[in-house]
């Protein structure tokens, strides 16, 4: 196949004005200025941008269903209460269904949002096993690929947890270029001692981890408290820190705990729209990169939109240090355009993140029309203040594959999956 009469942004030090993108075999073999013959199929951008796909790193699939509720009582005094009266219900009343039919909204909106790859942290006590499978087939028929976790937690008792346990083991057993699997683990405040021993005699030094760390205060505080070290300590101490584990938020870290992430070649997750939804605290995530952190970014499953997140990201930093310079676009280079997709690349074992030669086609079509001169230089302005203030993504190619084609998924129903999804709903709201 080839992409023509197009913008191109290569991610690797090029921005094309127009040009062509061949495809064959899931791969990119030709890029280049102009236009060029060919023999099979071509598809006429008509002046649109390609781009890489996105990589969303620390989302929640499972919240999909949540949207609009009501609950009662919900009035939360603290970070664990709002766990409490929102978040831990919802996981309890969820079954082999909620979970399918979230995963498969999930990735129509991520798609239609630009996003071909998802590392998700489920959740869901009452159905544990098989639940990883669950959602990453949703994921894979839409035409994403799926890293999926399950969050080991003791909250729910000792059958729970070691489900959750087996739950991460089965599914790391049967990888393919579309999923991926990491160990997931809830956070230090929700795992003993015991917990942290059973997992490590799993996978200690051979899996990577997906875990919250020090998302609220009482995190930290209640890992002082009962063990005498931060929440990074005991991971350490507990051989779980493994390269490409993912920790996420890591609001209320010290610099001392956060150097084991950089020594151990962790990523920290950042989620900067659900903090502030949640009020636990911003991150300072400038000191994570500048301390040498892999700093990646996520939504921790607040919409699948990450443009918003790059939004509060950029910004926020703006208001809480009073600081209209503090940050800017250019941080989106060595994070959203290069940590993530790094990470990617490295947990699915395919080349993500450039339009270029050799690269795998994990790529997008965006309707962006810009009434001023775009360069390599000025692409990341671009991209901040034109393409994330309305993004218009019209296709999208995961390996090749047109999986989004003329803003419509090609490989399942849309409209029957969102018919399903109200029903469903209904009967959630319902239990809860």
């Amino acid at each position: 196949m080839q992409l023509t009469n197009a913008s191109i942004f290569t991610n690797d030090g090029e921005f094309i004005e127009r040009g062509f993108v061949e495809i064959e075999d899931g791969e990119i073999v030709r890029v280049g200025e102009g236009s060029r013959s060919y023999a099979g199929e071509v598809l006429d951008l008509k002046g649109k941008l390609i781009m890489p796909s996105f990589v969303n790193c620390h989302t929640h699939v499972y919240s999909t269903l949540v949207r609009g509720a009501r609950l009662s009582p919900f009035n939360p005094g603290s970070f664990t209460e709002l766990l409490e009266q929102l978040w831990w219900r919802l996981d309890k009343a969820l079954s082999k269904e909620e979970l399918a039919i979230s995963a498969y909204v999930a990735s129509i909106e991520s798609l239609k949002a630009g996003v071909t790859t998802l590392f998700d942290h489920n959740s869901s006590p009452n159905f544990i096993n098989g639940s990883l499978e669950a959602i990453a087939e949703a994921v894979n028929n839409t035409g994403l690929r799926y890293c999926g976790s399950y969050e080991v937690s003791d909250r729910d008792g000792v059958y729970s947890r070691d489900s959750g346990i087996v739950e991460n083991v089965d599914f790391m057993n049967f990888e393919t270029p579309f999923r991926r699997g990491m160990f997931g683990l809830h956070a230090s405040m929700t795992l003993s001692r015991e917990t942290l021993m059973l997992v490590s005699r799993e996978i200690a030094g051979r899996k990577p981890i997906h875990v919250h760390v020090a998302e609220g205060p009482e995190d930290e505080e209640r890992s002082l408290s009962l063990f005498d070290q931060r929440v990074l300590e005991r991971f350490h101490r507990s051989g779980l820190m493994t390269e490409d584990s993912i920790y996420a938020h890591c609001i209320h870290t010290d610099g001392i705990e956060r150097s084991l992430i950089e020594e151990t070649g962790g990523s920290i997750a950042i989620n900067y729209q659900s903090n502030m939804n949640n009020g636990v605290g911003l991150p300072d995530w400038r000191s994570f990169v500048s301390e040498g952190i892999e700093t990646v970014i996520g939504n921790d499953g607040y919409g699948c939109n990450l443009c918003h997140d790059i939004r509060f990201l950029t910004l926020g930093p703006h208001h809480e240090f009073r600081d209209p310079m503090v940050t800017d676009a250019s941080y989106l280079r060595e994070t959203f355009f290069g940590s993530n997709y790094r990470l990617a690349t490295r947990t699915f074992g395919v080349n993500l993140g450039t339009v270029r030669e050799g690269s795998t086609a994990d790529v997008i079509v965006i309707d962006y029309r810009s009434p001023t001169a775009i360069t390599e230089e000025n692409f990341l302005d671009h991209f901040f203040f034109g393409i994330c203030d309305n993004i218009s993504v019209t296709d999208v190619f995961v390996a090749g594959e047109h999986v989004l084609a003329d803003r419509r998924p090609v490989l399942i129903d849309e409209e029957e999956i969102y018919t399903e999804a109200r029903r469903i709903s209904d009967r959630l709201w319902t239990r809860l």
